[in-house]
């Protein structure tokens, strides 16, 4: 089954140390391009920060990744945050960290400290939810159909992404890919082979963990 943690809304953290403001913004973000885009928009908010660092993961299936220490001394931001979402497990987001320099020197180690701390304290507040490659689907049922397969779909751990009532119920469906064969079955059982699963596609969808 192909998965992984994520993030779905953007969060911000701060804190100071040694007068120096350290601002903390995490955003979903499938791919470089998405990433960038958010970093961005941070730099036009704090034009006259001091430096916007920032780690970029995107979503497993692109394997893209991207950090920048903004004018910090090499390695000691981009890469300290990076190496705290990579730790979590997490991908298909983008972290900045934006710095107003306070006027005491931090030296490297305190920095790293400091931009690993702003992430970490951000992720700390963060909804982690999981995406699943998943089969999104729909099939019509009768209603005595549909009060028979309430009774049965929660065992495929699926989500019911819109219900039709008419004079049939029609449903739109997602459930993990590897259910496919089970939830085909059970539309088969239940309407006797009249409907069958139709508009097939494949994406990610959120799981909350």
């Amino acid at each position: 089954m192909q998965e992984y943690l994520t993030i779905e809304s953007e969060y911000e953290s701060a804190f100071e140390i040694n007068r120096s403001k350290f601002i903390c913004y995490l955003a979903p973000s499938e791919s470089i391009e998405e990433g960038l885009a958010f970093v961005a928009k941070i730099r036009k908010k704090h034009a006259d920060a001091t430096h916007n660092c920032y780690a970029i993961i995107g979503a497993p299936y692109t394997n893209e990744q991207k950090f920048s220490d903004d004018g910090e001394p090499g390695g000691t931001a981009g890469q300290p945050m990076y190496n705290v979402l990579n730790k979590q497990g997490l991908y298909g987001l983008t972290a900045v960290v934006t710095r107003y320099f306070g006027g005491i020197k931090l030296g490297a180690g305190g920095l790293v400290s400091a931009y690993s701390k702003a992430v970490a304290d951000a992720v700390k507040i963060a909804e982690v939810v999981t995406k699943i490659r998943s089969l999104v689907t729909e099939f019509t049922l009768t209603y005595n159909e549909y009060k028979y397969f309430n009774q049965r779909v929660e065992a495929l751990e699926s989500k019911i992404m819109d219900i039709q009532y008419g004079e049939n119920v029609t449903i739109t469906l997602a459930c993990p890919e590897d259910y496919e064969s089970r939830l085909e079955t059970l539309i088969r059982e239940i309407t006797s082979g009249r409907s069958s699963l139709e508009n097939k596609e494949y994406k990610y969808i959120t799981y909350k963990r």
